[in-house]
């Protein structure tokens, strides 16, 4: 044979032996990290986390709270895209309410997340009603379609009266859960010469005794700060429960502030408010109800002053 063709086929068995190395190198970078059983490997789970303005998560974070949930509002049917004052509601009428969704998450979106919407009597415990389901896509946290808005009508019941709005989010695989359910839970009143009481039911809904304490503060939710130059070292500071304390001039009472309740027992609780002289304005006050360390509830109340 002559020698140039065994150079030939030298040279093509050393090709087809670097077509093989390639194609081992290939596969293995494919499989790194790769779990052999199929599963997504931790390097590619991307988790979103759906949420809402939730009283329970922010409190557990040690921060007041508002029951005039900032991210749930109210539309008449019949003028959609006009919000409607939550504590003058008609009886046995057609609203929409509107839950605004957000993603803390930047790299994975929560598509076709169901969102749950009930409403209790006004108060704390008290029973829970369904209104409807519905269904939104988030986007990931910065990109449009967040936040996302969830519509779910609702008729208000027969009789007059104010109610708690609910808006749970179910998504299982969350990257944090304690943000999905987020409340709506005010009333107000005008000052009379110049006093405001408010009554409201605070309920025992476990199947064990417990001790229930209602706590006071005059959170609002205050405006945004310039981005960085009035940072603090703790941005939350102003945020936190300590900086909210009923103002100078007001006096407010909460009877009872404690009360031992059986399981299904309810307690009338009543706020009596007495504000300085010629007040003009809205002031806020918060109640929250705590059994230990678990958040019951809360409600917002609202005094409002011509002077």
């Amino acid at each position: 044979m002559p020698r140039w063709l065994w150079l030939l086929l030298l040279l093509l068995w050393k090709l087809w032996l670097l077509k093989g190395l390639v194609r081992l190198c290939r596969a293995a970078n494919r499989d790194r990290g790769r779990p052999q059983d199929g599963t997504v490997p931790p390097w590619a789970y991307r988790q979103p986390d759906p949420l809402i303005y939730s009283q329970q998560y922010l409190l557990g974070q040690g921060l007041a709270v508002t029951w005039h949930n900032p991210d749930i509002h109210l539309e008449l049917a019949s003028a959609p895209g006009v919000a409607v004052d939550s504590n003058a509601l008609a009886p046995n009428t057609e609203y929409i309410v509107v839950s605004r969704i957000w993603n803390g998450a930047t790299t994975a979106p929560a598509l076709g997340m169901p969102v749950k919407v009930s409403y209790l009597d006004f108060g704390i415990g008290t029973t829970r009603h369904d209104v409807g389901l519905t269904k939104v896509d988030v986007a990931v946290k910065g990109a449009a379609g967040c936040p996302a808005f969830a519509r779910v009508p609702w008729r208000t019941p027969p009789a007059p009266g104010h109610y708690c709005l609910q808006t749970e989010l179910l998504w299982d695989d969350d990257a944090n859960p304690l943000n999905n359910m987020g409340q709506h839970n005010t009333d107000v009143k005008a000052l009379n010469s110049p006093h405001a009481a408010f009554t409201f039911p605070v309920r025992n809904d476990r199947p064990e005794r417990r001790v229930v304490t209602l706590e006071l503060d005059a959170y609002a939710i205050p405006a945004q700060q310039p981005c960085g130059e009035h940072r603090t070292r703790d941005p939350l500071a102003r945020h936190r429960r300590a900086a909210w304390p009923v103002p100078e001039g007001w006096r407010v009472t909460v009877a009872p502030s404690e009360a031992a309740l059986a399981p299904g027992e309810t307690a009338q609780v009543t706020v009596d408010i007495t504000s300085p002289d010629g007040y003009e304005g809205r002031q806020v006050f918060n109640v929250n109800a705590r059994s230990g360390e678990e958040l019951l509830g809360g409600v917002t109340l609202y005094v409002d002053g011509s002077g």
